[in-house]
């Protein structure tokens, strides 16, 4: 029905033309319906290609927002609670604890701070200091009780972020040394501190109790400062680093007649040792690549060394010999030593990795 009344429509219209026309515009016609169909199956097309397009748009940026808000932050610092069975770990995301040394995460606090730079544990293993803060707005360090880590107490006495706190031997002060260049020094449980040690002109990035009242520090200045923290003065200033040194380590005292070497690692490539109460360089080493993260075994007789290279080297402090122990892909922030073992923790970018120091590689 439909034909015979389009048929019946076509020849109505076509009435009185010739025959040779009505050829033409059936050709005209039946051309421009094909160009319509072509014009259709393009738009059809590109309607896809569009359509394809925008999700994959949408994929992308929705991978991004994934990365943005689940990427996890590069750890900054490492602890082990005075058991050695828990490694802290410290980042944009708070404080992790993880078992040692299996290093399964169980869980993560956050600490309502933009960033966590350092980490020490109390002498009695009941208390974790936390220093960090917002970057030119505040320095801040809390104090919070272990393993539950409520807080106890914050102090914001820094102008800029935290980057070091040690607690002397015995215990009974503490300190913290900031990006404002001034390291605060606290009797123990003091609501402020009693003396600021402000021998530096830059940053600080580090900051070592090598006994009761002795105080080192260094930083982007370059130079690593004795003070005694009783008086704020300095004692010595030892200059011979020619870039930013960004660690400090104390040697563990092998003799108590002679004095402990102090190590310290620099941009300039090298670890110095150092007898820093009389402020005397006694030897140092160069490496090809950055040394980043630096700590002594618990015999005191070598100095274990992470790189920005990724590898991870053993140090001698007397024969300046070394040996390599680990190689990782990315560079190595933080390494430690687990007091109750001969076993090593590095951190790079956001992973933990166990180590012997007897391994060789």
């Amino acid at each position: 029905m439909v034909a015979l009344f389009g048929s019946i429509k076509q020849a109505t219209l076509f009435r009185g033309l010739p025959s040779g026309h009505v050829m033409e515009m059936s050709k005209t016609n039946r051309f421009e319906t094909q160009g319509c169909l072509l014009a259709t199956t393009t738009c059809e097309i590109n309607s896809r290609s569009l359509l394809r397009w925008i999700s994959l748009a949408l994929l992308f940026f929705a991978n991004c927002f994934a990365a943005t808000c689940f990427a996890q932050s590069p750890i900054t610092t490492l602890v082990f609670s005075s058991d050695s069975k828990w490694v802290l770990t410290g980042s944009q995301q708070g404080v992790a604890i993880s078992s040692w040394p299996e290093l399964k995460t169980s869980r993560t606090v956050d600490c309502g701070l933009d960033s966590i730079h350092t980490m020490a544990m109390s002498k009695d293993g009941k208390r974790l200091y936390i220093g960090g803060g917002s970057p030119g707005q505040c320095g801040v360090v809390q104090l919070r009780d272990w393993p539950e880590l409520k807080l106890e107490r914050t102090w914001n006495d820094h102008l800029d972020v935290v980057y070091a706190i040690s607690l002397s031997e015995d215990g009974k002060e503490w300190c913290s040394a900031s990006w404002s260049g001034d390291c605060k020094v606290y009797a123990l449980d003091a609501a402020s501190c009693r003396n600021i040690v402000t021998a530096h002109s830059a940053p600080l990035f580090a900051a070592n109790f090598i006994s009761n009242y002795l105080l080192v520090t260094t930083g982007v200045d370059r130079t690593i400062v004795l003070s005694d923290t009783r008086s704020g003065k300095s004692l010595h200033v030892l200059k011979q680093h020619t870039k930013t040194v960004h660690a400090l380590a104390c040697q563990p005292r092998i003799d108590e007649g002679q004095p402990a070497l102090l190590a310290s690692a620099s941009d300039d490539r090298t670890v110095r040792f150092w007898q820093a109460e009389i402020g005397r360089l006694v030897r140092f080493h160069r490496f090809e690549s950055i040394p980043r993260a630096i700590a002594w075994t618990n015999a005191g007789d070598k100095l274990m060394v992470g790189c920005d290279d990724g590898t991870v080297w053993q140090l001698d402090p007397l024969s300046l010999a070394t040996m390599v122990i680990a190689k990782q892909k990315t560079g190595i922030q933080n390494l430690l030593v687990d007091p109750n073992s001969d076993k090593l923790v590095i951190s790079f970018g956001a992973s933990l990795s166990a180590l012997r120091l007897s391994d060789r590689h």
